[in-house]
């Protein structure tokens, strides 16, 4: 008994305005009225893009209606104030996520975007946490380096974020003063205690919320998912599993989400381009499914799929799968059998 997916992956139907575009599709979140935002990005740091008409591009986020009908678009470079002359909108587009009151925030993941950007649901800047440019270690309270995704828990308005591509930790904030409140390392100890053996790689990749309340952190590069439990005053650290141990380059656990039944993870794996399911009460891997299309061919032409780089999961349990070559694909979910 596992999750089941339909092997034929489908784009994801967006009607976008006449003439305009969508860059490589990086993440996307689901806003509380069930409106769904695309991060996107057609100019990466270091990639040509002078062949390329910018004003095609719609503005990074994107927000679409439940049918795919465009509704409006924000973001950029001149949509947040400079800081000491540098701008704070992220060169290298990484994550967005959509808080229970519909703020949305932004994350980056090139060199110097080490601030977290928290918007209302019309684009505009209500927060900057760390300040990009401006990298901190793993000591500091203040401070970012690289950070890349967050969970909000608007009842005790704090904000958890992972720590990212420079440091080793998830640390938490007043999501609404952005003063500091606790961080912690692997295994729930202090990030700077940790000999390189035990402590999160680089990037610590995502931090989500159960349905039941526990916490879930993706060590990416170290191929691992580690469960803890927070209250207000300690955070305790549960368990471990590795997910596609011996996997290299990138890692495996780049995501994860809750099936609607609550009783399996699935973990988005965009090194092997697939997505595995744990079974929840045991913490233990129970299968995988492929998130390729092309799983054979009679040509002698090598592509590039496109990383998996994140996902989402619907009500209905289907997957929208961000893949920065190939947009937005959805992986029909069958159920469990």
């Amino acid at each position: 008994m596992r999750p089941r997916f339909s092997p034929q992956i489908e784009p994801v139907d967006l009607r976008l305005p006449p003439g305009r575009k969508l860059g490589g599709v990086i993440a996307c979140a689901h806003a509380p009225d069930g409106s769904l935002l695309v991060l996107h990005q057609w100019n990466p740091p270091g990639a040509d893009v002078s062949h390329l008409d910018g004003s095609a591009y719609l503005p990074d986020v994107a927000r679409f209606s439940t049918e795919g009908d465009f509704l409006d678009a924000w973001g950029g470079a001149d949509s947040v104030p400079r800081a000491e002359g540098i701008p704070q909108w992220p060169a290298g587009r990484e994550g967005i996520e959509c808080d229970a009151e519909g703020n949305v925030w932004i994350f980056g993941y090139s060199q110097g975007d080490d601030a977290v950007l928290k918007f209302d649901p019309s684009g505009r800047l209500l927060l900057r946490i760390g300040q990009r440019g401006r990298p901190g270690t793993d000591r500091d309270t203040q401070l970012l380096h690289g950070p890349t995704s967050c969970y909000r828990d608007t009842s005790a308005r704090e904000v958890f974020i992972t720590d990212g591509y420079g440091n080793h930790r998830v640390i938490s904030f007043d999501s609404d003063t952005g003063e500091y409140r606790r961080m912690w390392g692997a295994y729930g100890k202090n990030p700077m205690s940790l000999p390189e053996g035990e402590r999160f790689g680089n990037p610590v990749h995502k931090i989500v919320a159960a349905p039941h309340g526990l916490l879930y952190v993706c060590d990416r590069v170290k191929n691992r998912i580690q469960e803890f439990a927070v209250n207000k005053s300690a955070v305790s650290y549960h368990r471990e599993v590795y997910v596609g141990p011996g996997t290299t380059m990138f890692g495996s656990t780049f995501d994860l989400g809750f099936t609607p039944c609550g009783r399996y993870i699935l973990v988005a794996d965009g090194s092997n381009m697939r997505v595995w399911s744990l079974d929840r009460a045991s913490f233990q891997v129970v299968g995988w499914s492929s998130a390729m299309t092309e799983t054979e061919g009679d040509g002698d032409i090598a592509r590039f799929y496109g990383l998996l780089h994140r996902f989402r999961v619907e009500e209905n349990g289907d997957l929208l799968l961000c893949c920065t070559s190939r947009g937005l694909l959805r992986m029909k979910y069958l159920g469990v059998y």
